[in-house]
């Protein structure tokens, strides 16, 4: 997945991404102003603890959504943590991270080696700072197989481009 001109390619992508015609637009974080993101409609989207996880219809790849506040961030990360460990994925390796900054929020994208059922799998995470400090921050999990990652590309893209495009717009 590359996430660089994250809002500008919104619109193109929504267009030619296939399966994004039929999106659904869910609030990934309440609020005055919610933030949301496209999801298409041959997707799987149920609620969860601190926002929304979306999955493929062949759980190939999912993305979760999860809302918090700054100090929640040791505890999400070992719930998520634990709940690789269950599912029997295994980091392997340092994470690889890269920055950029927007108008309205940083990301931060950190990539990490991963193994599953004896296979790499693609295991990233997003987090959306926004620079308003009252503002919730925001955690995009990304776990996919690297089937999953190819064919899937391009969806997921649209949503993570439909979300900047959310917050963009505030």
């Amino acid at each position: 997945m590359r996430i660089g001109r994250l809002a500008g390619a919104t619109l193109a992508l929504l267009l030619l991404a296939g399966g994004t015609a039929l999106a659904k637009r869910v609030t990934v974080v309440p609020g005055d102003q919610p933030i949301t993101a496209e999801i298409p409609g041959s997707w799987k989207v149920s609620e969860i603890k601190r926002g929304i996880q979306a999955k493929t219809a062949d759980d190939e790849v999912y993305l979760w959504f999860e809302s918090y506040r700054p100090a929640q961030l040791p505890t999400l990360i070992g719930e998520h943590n634990t709940y690789f460990k269950e599912q029997g994925v295994t980091i392997t390796g340092e994470a690889k991270a890269r920055e950029a900054d927007f108008p309205t929020y940083a990301l931060k994208i950190s990539e990490y080696p991963a193994v599953y059922e004896k296979k790499p799998t693609v295991l990233r995470y997003i987090s959306v700072v926004p620079k308003s400090g009252d503002l919730r921050h925001l955690l995009v999990s990304y776990w996919a197989s690297l089937e999953g990652d190819k064919e899937y590309d391009g969806e997921t893209n649209a949503i993570i481009n439909s979300l900047a495009a959310s917050y963009d717009a505030r």
